[in-house]
């Protein structure tokens, strides 16, 4: 059958469909190239927090492999928790294999490109077809391989689908290169964060290293640290602000134009832009949560303890949160300063892991302050850093909105490309 001059198939003649084991695999304590992907490394058509996945032995990575290996090209489908999400390998450092409720999709080359299936799973018309039982017309809970490998795709000639998916690849290029500039600014601000707070390698008089070139320490009950530096709460230089929520089941208060942070909203960048939820101004005046400004240091007390982001707008925030704002409005300065105090702020005395952060705790951290001149000249640094990555961040969301309002037209053939528009 074909539509608009697309052949409709299903699922089943383009790829093979592979079942993951249904059994978790034994991990060891140390790195290794054989890595288990799990369902959370796959969202929003992306492989995330590879960091995070799980080491095994060569043998479990054979033993777990046994119905197919992962390549390069092959396409992964998460069959629940989440339900759709999808990605594509491509030029992996590790070698993967499949974790629980994961699927694997390995293209019939002469039909369908790897790009064009994975791209296509992401349409809203296969989401759909994913989602529901047809038969019934019910939501489903999870994939179902038989009725996976029934659901329809539409295929252009493989000459067409190279030159819809490298337009739509270099909007993911661009997207991911953002990302990689974001994590390299970030690292260069951690760097110059522990250089001279923690090292003391901060510029002397006559800018050199000062601990190295033989600045003068002193004795404190942190050690030894520059003359003139003290031990101090970071309450002195900080204000702990909470948040609220307001009713959920007041319509008016909610999907409004305000951002609204919870845990969920920290991602894997510095900055959070977008949030799930958002609150109207009643909402707002309705709950007991400030507008926190862009650059306000979010702390998550509640759920996934100790993530911190930073507000790249203006923003409210629920209960299981702490905003942090800097008195002397250093918010990079303190950025830093909590991200280095992680640990103690997430941990007893006694190493046990806190399920909850909160305000007693903040209190009780204190830290090697330096004098405020010095946290001002490290701010007029760190700004040129922040200020790229929330320039990229929001870029990336703009490249986000035009990659959605492309794919579906692209792929079902609304948007048209001439045969000289792209060379392959």
């Amino acid at each position: 059958m074909k539509s608009n001059g697309w052949e409709v198939l299903a699922i089943d003649d383009v790829c093979t469909v592979t079942d993951c084991q249904h059994s978790t695999a034994p991990a060891v304590d140390y790195e290794t190239e054989y890595r288990m992907l799990r369902t959370v490394n796959i969202r929003d058509g992306r492989l995330r927090d590879i960091e995070t996945t799980k080491s095994v032995t060569e043998e479990t990575y054979k033993k777990w492999s046994v119905r197919g290996y992962l390549e390069d090209g092959d396409v992964i489908l998460t069959r629940e928790a989440p339900m759709g999400e999808v990605a594509i390998l491509k030029d992996e450092e590790y070698k993967f294999f499949l974790g629980q409720r994961m699927l694997q999709l390995k293209v019939k080359k002469e039909i369908i490109t790897p790009e064009f299936l994975y791209y296509s799973l992401q349409t809203s018309s296969m989401r759909h077809q994913i989602m529901m039982n047809e038969g019934t017309g019910s939501v489903v809970s999870n994939i179902r391989i038989p009725l996976l490998k029934k659901m329809q795709i539409s295929v252009p000639s493989i000459k067409l689908q190279k030159k819809i998916t490298l337009l739509l690849e270099s909007i993911d290029s661009k997207y991911n290169n953002n990302n990689s500039m974001i994590k390299g600014l970030e690292e260069l601000s951690q760097i110059l964060f522990k250089q001279w707070f923690i090292d003391f390698e901060f510029p002397n008089e006559d800018g050199m290293p000062y601990k190295s070139s033989g600045g003068k320490m002193v004795d404190s009950e942190f050690g030894e640290i520059p003359e003139g530096w003290n031990i101090e709460y970071l309450s002195s230089s900080t204000e702990f602000l909470s948040g609220g929520t307001p009713k959920t089941k007041e319509s008016t208060y909610w999907n409004g134009d305000i951002p609204f942070f919870t845990p969920k909203d920290v991602g894997s960048s510095v900055y959070t832009t977008n949030t799930e939820k958002t609150i109207t101004e009643l909402g707002l005046s309705k709950c007991n949560s400030r507008l926190y400004p862009k650059n306000t240091v979010f702390i998550t007390a509640r759920g996934t303890v100790g993530k911190v982001a930073l507000a790249n707008r203006d923003m409210a925030m629920n209960q299981s949160c702490f905003a942090l704002k800097s008195r002397n409005e250093c918010q990079f300065y303190l950025y830093g300063a909590i991200k280095t105090l992680l640990r103690e702020i997430i941990q007893g005395a006694n190493g046990a892991v806190f399920n909850a952060i909160n305000l007693s705790d903040l209190n009780r951290l204190r830290l090697a302050m330096p004098q405020q001149g010095l946290i001002d000249k490290y701010e007029a640094i760190a700004i040129t850093f922040f200020d790229q990555m929330s320039a990229l961040e929001f870029e990336n969301i703009n490249l986000q909105i035009l990659r959605d309002t492309l794919l579906p037209k692209l792929l079902s053939g609304e948007i048209e490309i001439p045969d000289e528009s792209v060379v392959v």
